[in-house]
């Protein structure tokens, strides 16, 4: 079973760059809809979108 996560890329009004971590991600969220999240969770700070990742992990047997 894979895991799936998002790293958000930010940037605060006096140029400082944040990174923010979400786990736990549906695996079947296609990766529009990824972005849409990130884009509307940072509207709600005062921070400026950058990017998102997204990273899987799968156990190897």
């Amino acid at each position: 079973m894979s895991k799936v996560s998002i790293e958000i890329d930010t940037t605060t009004t006096y140029a400082k760059k944040n990174t923010t971590n979400i786990t736990y991600i549906n695996p079947q969220a296609t990766n529009e809809k990824l972005r849409q999240f990130a884009q509307m969770l940072v509207a709600l700070t005062t921070d400026s979108y950058v990017g998102v990742t997204k990273i899987t992990k799968e156990s190897v047997i």
